[in-house]
């Protein structure tokens, strides 16, 4: 293998450099541009998901403006001096029908007599709707022979007091 100086000079002459050259730049040019065009594309689609984040973050702030505040619902136990007037009313409406508020905050409705029986039941639904802010749980129920005293009507009742409260700011 001899090294031909002429061949050797060929491919280094300036005519074939500067086409080498001339394909080099269109091929970097080509290159550039996909690049450019990749970068405006990908940014392109980064102002689109943007705008759709903040056409969903918008909605959902809108619509919790749009949501009414519910209260919040307070169950507690009412105290004994609160259930005392409940009792007088009851009693001086109903003389027929016995009526003892228990240690355990327990409202006990009794009667005696059988033919008292729908007045019984009569109290019992009075008792549910009188006063709305409590919520009446039936303990025990029994009618008849199966009561153990000498009531044999006798329904033991335990009221919840109800309240309403804004709802925390907080948790807004």
């Amino acid at each position: 293998m001899k090294l031909d100086m002429i061949s050797i000079g060929k491919a280094f002459s300036a005519r074939v450099m500067t086409h080498a050259l001339q394909a080099f730049d269109r091929a970097m040019m080509v290159v550039v541009a996909v690049c450019w065009g990749g970068a405006i594309l990908v940014m392109v689609f980064a102002l689109y998901t943007l705008n759709l984040s903040m056409a969903a973050k918008h909605d959902a702030i809108e619509a919790a403006a749009s949501e009414p505040s519910v209260p919040q619902v307070v169950t507690t136990f009412p105290e004994t001096t609160e259930l005392q007037p409940l009792l007088e009313r009851l009693q001086k409406r109903f003389p027929d029908i016995t009526f003892v508020l228990g240690g355990d905050k327990t409202l006990t409705v009794t009667a005696v007599d059988g033919s008292k029986f729908r007045l019984w039941l009569t109290v019992l639904g009075y008792i549910d709707t009188v006063i709305p802010q409590y919520r009446w749980t039936m303990k025990e129920f029994c009618v008849g022979m199966q009561c153990g005293n000498a009531a044999p009507m006798k329904a033991v009742l335990t009221a919840e007091k109800i309240t309403f409260t804004l709802p925390d700011a907080e948790k807004q």
